[in-house]
């Protein structure tokens, strides 16, 4: 059974991200449901890790749970908080998105299917995007908010690079510096 829970997570991840559209109104749920959401996040990756289940299926799962809750984020910030959300803030993330979607379809060309590499800029990236709803809402300074869309912009960037640079897909490289 433990080899299924990390895949079972980010299948939760998915609905549980489908179901913040719903509670958008109820600041309580929707707070508790986010809160789910990281923590199932970080559960998949270390329940696979710690006994040692990971498996290709494992990391596709996590990688499109993590697309789905980053582009549903998106929406509902945009709706949520049009006030707040300037429009530079909106065309970095659709730029952001753009990079994504355009390494999702040279995945598919050249891999013959859809690929997410597990890079640590990506993990970093995650995290930070994860907490930015948070920094937006509280904006204190607009240089935080920058620096994690740069970090962000330079993840995609990376991944992009990487689904260019090698001809075999690799989901868990480190970086586009390491092999």
């Amino acid at each position: 059974m433990n080899k299924y829970i990390p895949n079972i997570l980010s299948i939760l991840r998915v609905i549980c991200s489908v179901l913040l559209i719903l509670l958008i109104d109820n600041r309580i749920g929707f707070v508790c449901l986010y809160l789910v959401i990281g923590l199932t996040d970080v559960l998949d990756g270390f329940i696979a890790r710690r006994f040692m289940v990971e498996s290709n299926l494992g990391a596709k799962l996590d990688s499109v749970a993590d697309f789905v809750f980053y582009i549903i984020l998106f929406f509902i910030c945009v709706n949520l908080y049009s006030s707040i959300i300037t429009v530079s803030y909106k065309i970095a993330i659709i730029v952001i998105i753009f990079i994504r979607l355009i390494n999702l379809l040279l995945t598919k060309i050249k891999y013959k299917k859809f690929v997410f590499v597990h890079t640590i800029a990506n993990k970093v990236s995650g995290v930070l995007l994860y907490f930015l709803p948070v920094v937006i809402l509280f904006k204190q300074n607009d240089i935080i908010i920058w620096i994690i869309f740069i970090v962000v912009f330079i993840a995609a960037i990376e991944e992009l690079s990487i689904t260019i640079k090698y001809s075999e897909v690799k989901l868990n490289r480190i970086s586009i510096f390491c092999k």
